[in-house]
């Protein structure tokens, strides 16, 4: 466990050199969230829709923007075209440890860095503007937890599979482009699920997208409780078989040439 910790130290430190450019990423997402935010106040200025007000679409839209940089704004394949295209990935796998774990242990460097330098900042500037929800219900604390948790793990494993297609592929850009357009398309994050027309619906609830958005905002908003847990639970082992598989296939699939 201390190779995997300290992979993730180096990747946290790593980000640090980059500070001040993140910065402005952050005034960026901010923008975005406000623009949404002035979108969902006109749009539900009357009634809203059913359970989603004006109140509750402004702090939804503060929220899924915190986290989009905890599950969603994730490097792109978590590195893994870049290694395969110079061939260093073949010096990663020689490595005496799970290629699978130590790829997710250095990108936990990386989400643990976008926690403190872009999503709280985010969540500093969105509470002075639209105010903080504070769960009324002492359950909903480690309820939120585990939901937060479950989305960063399959954030990061959804770009592993984005990574670990480039074995078969000579460009895993369109697997990208792909994941990135379901990830802000289908988690709730423009558009909670439950207001997409059916089918849309029911199609965007039965894969992993709305785990990493959609469920934790619903359990940090209260309109859910510890039920919401269930299916990102459910791809969460799934997702973990595919990629534990998919790696076992492209070690044997490994051709390294020269010398």
């Amino acid at each position: 466990m201390g190779a995997y910790w300290l992979l993730a130290k180096k990747a946290f430190r790593r980000n640090m050199q980059y500070r001040a450019s993140h910065m402005v990423n952050n005034a960026a997402s901010a923008i975005f969230g406000f623009i949404y935010i002035a979108v969902w106040q006109a749009a539900a200025r009357n009634a809203g829709a059913g359970e989603y007000t004006a109140a509750v679409m402004a702090r939804w839209v503060a929220f899924t923007q915190v986290m989009l940089w905890l599950a969603v704004f994730l490097p792109h394949g978590l590195g893994i075209p870049e290694a395969v295209r110079t061939g260093a990935v073949s010096l990663e796998m020689l490595r005496p440890v799970d290629f699978h774990l130590l790829v997710i242990s250095r990108e936990l460097g990386t989400v643990w860095y976008n926690a403190w330098f872009r999503s709280l900042p985010l969540a500093l500037v969105f509470a002075l503007a639209v105010g903080v929800h504070v769960p009324q219900r002492p359950a909903t604390y480690p309820l939120l937890a585990c939901a937060v948790l479950l989305s960063v793990y399959l954030g990061l494993c959804q770009q592993y599979l984005v990574g670990i297609s480039s074995f078969w592929t000579v460009q895993a850009r369109w697997a990208w482009q792909l994941v990135n357009t379901c990830q802000m398309v289908l988690s709730g994050f423009m558009v909670p699920i439950d207001l997409l027309p059916p089918p849309f619906s029911y199609l965007a609830r039965a894969l992993p997208f709305a785990p990493l958005l959609y469920d934790p905002a619903r359990i940090y908003l209260e309109l859910s409780g510890a039920e919401a847990l269930t299916w990102p639970a459910i791809w969460a082992v799934l997702l973990t078989l595919i990629c534990r598989s998919l790696t076992a296939k492209a070690r044997r699939r490994l051709e390294v040439q020269g010398g």
